[in-house]
């Protein structure tokens, strides 16, 4: 064999080799490409405070790191998120858990998988010097207060407290649109407002004071929770998993980081100054309407049923076992929902 034969072989095995390796190159980079994301629709009351878990799980990452792409829209009320899920507009529903027993009065089927707000979040706020802190349901009585509309939360929860065990309070309920309840008592059409955070700390920033809170009266209350359809619940049990495994992330994240927390709540609520925000993070973190887990109890929701059954929103049982199911709260591993502690929020100062 002469030098060029052997050249020439030479450099047909090195264009072989060459040919391979970019090859193996491009089905390695083609390989590396991130999967594709399952869209995700969540519909909510609003975009509310309160629903804190939710924003940390998107801002953060979490429900990506699921392999979701998660949108959130806004229905105006609780009942039309339901319907929003029933319907399947929507895959979740983050709203009033107790319109799943509602619904399924009404023929309708659905399943709370989680707890995203617990107690009762609302303090009764007024502007009005003359109106002192009280701690009895009587302390209403002649006056206006300020709810959102029915059938929401909360006008149930201020109906409740006013038919005052039997012994019904002679007051007035106001209601108003979200974020309108402030305006109500600085026109003088309501003496006092039953609102949320960071509403709450927004007034007390401006000379309100707080006069009342109903959580001493309902004690542990399923206030907002995630829902599904039961045909979703059939047909996309690893989903539904993956949603609550990243809203247990969340949660952990807001009791362990609370710098981090604040920085999201700052991105998502901009209109709200930082440290309004602190004061209404640190309510709801140390008052436990943050939830450390999303696994809803049994108490919880029988303090809630049991106050629609009071006002008249519900007939029926509305039992635990067929509009609750905790299963996938209860799957969620221990390195999502359990973390190193970090320095907690300070107590706030009442």
């Amino acid at each position: 064999m002469n030098h060029w034969t052997t050249i020439s072989m030479r450099s047909g095995f090195l264009a072989c080799i060459l040919f391979v390796l970019q090859f193996t190159s491009f089905t390695i980079t083609a390989n590396a490409q991130p999967a594709k994301l399952k869209p995700i629709t969540i519909a909510q009351f609003g975009h509310v405070f309160l629903y804190m878990p939710l924003y940390v799980a998107v801002r953060k990452g979490f429900f990506k790191d699921e392999g979701l792409d998660v949108r959130l829209v806004s229905t105006g009320g609780d009942e039309k998120t339901f319907t929003a899920v029933i319907t399947g507009n929507a895959q979740f529903g983050v709203s009033d858990p107790t319109f799943t027993a509602i619904a399924r009065e009404r023929g309708q089927g659905g399943k709370v998988v989680a707890g995203i707000v617990r107690g009762v979040p609302f303090w009764v706020v007024t502007f009005k010097k003359d109106i002192q802190k009280f701690d009895k349901a009587e302390g209403f009585k002649g006056r206006r207060i300020a709810t959102y509309t029915a059938p929401s939360t909360s006008y149930a929860v201020m109906k409740k407290i006013l038919q005052n065990g039997g012994k019904k309070v002679d007051a007035k309920i106001v209601q108003g649109a979200f974020g309108t309840l402030l305006a109500l008592v600085r026109a003088n059409q309501a003496d006092m407002a039953l609102d949320i955070e960071p509403i709450v700390s927004v007034a007390t920033s401006e000379g309100a004071h707080i006069v009342y809170s109903p959580a001493s009266v309902l004690g542990d209350f399923a206030f907002t929770g995630l829902t599904v359809s039961d045909d979703y619940m059939k047909k996309n049990p690893e989903d539904i998993q993956k949603v609550v495994n990243a809203i247990a992330r969340a949660m952990t994240f807001i009791q362990t980081d609370f710098e981090g927390a604040v920085k999201v709540a700052c991105l998502d609520f901009k209109e709200v100054k930082e440290p309004v925000v602190r004061e209404a993070l640190k309510r709801l973190i140390n008052e436990g309407t943050i939830p450390k887990n999303p696994v809803l109890p049994e108490n919880a929701w029988n303090n809630a049923i049991n106050m629609r059954k009071e006002i008249g929103d519900l007939k029926s049982s509305g039992a635990y076992k067929e509009n609750v199911d905790m299963q996938f709260a209860l799957k969620v591993p221990k390195t999502k929902a359990a973390e190193p502690p970090a320095k907690q929020a300070q107590p706030t100062k009442k």
